[in-house]
């Protein structure tokens, strides 16, 4: 059977964009800060194309903070560091980071795709 949210896997992902880590969180930033001036800026007579840019700058930013967040919980396993020390009392300590990275595991698999799914579906449902 082959696992999709692995933390080795995740892990794995993680490395080929680490050096994109800092640059997403500030774009990310940037984005969010640009819908807070857009919003402001909003009224009932704004088209809706121009409400519609801003929902889609707002959920950019949203998805490329949660992929930088994905880099920095992976970028590192303190399971793989564990394992190194060959160490009989750390078995309780590495069986911990393992469960840790596991929930992180699956809470990042279902966190991933969900703002890029929120926007098509209120683009669906509210159009």
């Amino acid at each position: 059977m082959k696992l999709y949210c692995s933390p080795n896997l995740f892990h794995l992902l993680a490395q080929q964009f680490l050096s994109f880590r800092w640059k997403l969180l500030l774009w990310s930033l940037l984005l969010i800060g640009l819908f807070s001036l857009l919003q402001g800026n909003m009224s009932t007579e704004t088209p809706k194309e121009l409400v519609w840019l801003a929902l889609f700058i707002l959920f950019t930013g949203i998805q490329l903070l949660v992929f930088s967040a994905f880099i920095f919980f992976f970028q590192q396993l303190p399971s793989q560091k564990e394992a190194q020390l060959h160490d009989l009392n750390r078995q309780f300590w590495l069986k911990l980071y393992q469960g840790v990275e596991w929930c992180e595991a699956i809470l990042f698999f279902i966190l991933l795709p969900l703002p890029t799914i929120t926007f098509i579906y209120a683009l669906f449902i509210v159009s």
